[in-house]
């Protein structure tokens, strides 16, 4: 897997690690004093800035949670990382979070059911990803990619109220890439 060969490098790179702080800070009302899942946690670099009372990672690359762990036992916080399908973790969660993490899921929609029956009554999901983009994004290739980015219309709102779509920070790579934040509202 592409993540865990990349994992031991990934904190590095700072467009990742303030990408990481800009959607912390946009999650963080959602998520002081509450049980938080991060949703392809990676190294932790979202939830681990997050005031939260708990927070579970979950990742489908077990060198990116190794390092996620060892971050929040250093820290001291009540987080922990699992390396897992989100499908297998039976908890419910008042908020869950995921950066960067939807472009490479093939059928959000069916992805978006499932974290949502995973929330609390009046639970959120907040999502930060890419803006519909041309393909260029990924340096190595689009191998794992689903999705060039998202549109405000791009899921299937069933089981979700939109409460927010917008465009919140900007990538600088070879040019410019919008990142939007999308936050979505469990329909109880």
């Amino acid at each position: 897997m592409r993540f865990d060969k990349e994992a031991n490098l990934w904190d590095e790179k700072p467009r990742r690690v303030e990408l990481a702080k800009a959607v912390a800070n946009y999650a963080q009302k959602d998520c002081y004093n509450k049980k938080v899942l991060d949703f392809g946690c990676g190294t932790g670099l979202v939830s681990l800035e997050l005031d939260a009372k708990e927070i579970l990672g979950v990742d489908l690359s077990c060198e990116m949670v190794k390092i996620f762990n060892k971050k929040a036992q250093i820290l001291g916080i009540n987080a922990k990382a699992i390396c897992e399908d989100v499908k297998n973790i039976n908890d419910k969660f008042d908020t869950i979070v995921s950066n960067m993490v939807f472009h490479h899921i093939e059928n959000v929609n069916e992805m978006l059911k499932l974290l949502t029956q995973k929330l609390n009554k009046s639970g959120k999901i907040i999502i930060s990803d890419l803006y519909k983009e041309d393909g260029t994004f990924h340096d190595k290739g689009n191998d794992d990619v689903a999705h060039f980015g998202f549109e405000k219309d791009s899921f299937d709102s069933e089981c979700f109220k939109l409460l927010n779509f917008q465009k919140f920070y900007t990538i600088k790579k070879h040019k410019n890439f919008d990142v939007y934040v999308w936050e979505l509202e469990k329909i109880n």
